[in-house]
């Protein structure tokens, strides 16, 4: 995947942004959209990371739409980092107690040391909405 596009004008880059973000809201499963809210924590990866994710707002109008604001850790970032991630990104809501888990190891774990209620609702999820 390439990660850096050039354009040819601001309306060239604008149309590509709004193309991806059309696609990234038609992939929106209906968890994501009703289960991800302020006070939850959940998993996605990225560029390879396991990125655990403390919600912190949601956006569910206006040009934000699809999009939750989040406070996010991994062993790239273990102090977290506060950003913007697409709904779609994410895998699964994990217990308060495995986002805690994880930050006392660093948040070094990974998918497969996840506990089994933690893999269980992955599984469940992947299978409900697959």
């Amino acid at each position: 995947m390439n990660r850096f596009t050039s354009y040819d004008s601001w309306e060239e880059a604008l149309r590509d942004m709004n193309e991806a973000k059309y696609d990234a809201d038609r992939a929106v499963l209906r968890w994501q959209w009703d289960d991800l809210m302020p006070g939850t924590f959940a998993i996605r990866i990225a560029e390879g990371l396991l990125i655990y994710t403390e919600v912190l707002d949601d956006y569910k109008e206006g040009c934000m739409k699809g999009f939750v604001f989040s406070k996010h850790y991994s062993v790239a970032c273990s102090d977290g980092e506060l950003g913007d991630a697409h709904r779609a990104t994410f895998l699964a809501i994990i217990p308060k107690e495995s986002f805690f888990a994880a930050h006392t190891q660093g948040w070094t774990t990974t998918l497969a040391s996840l506990t089994n209620s933690d893999v269980k609702s992955l599984v469940t999820v992947f299978q409900l909405y697959h």
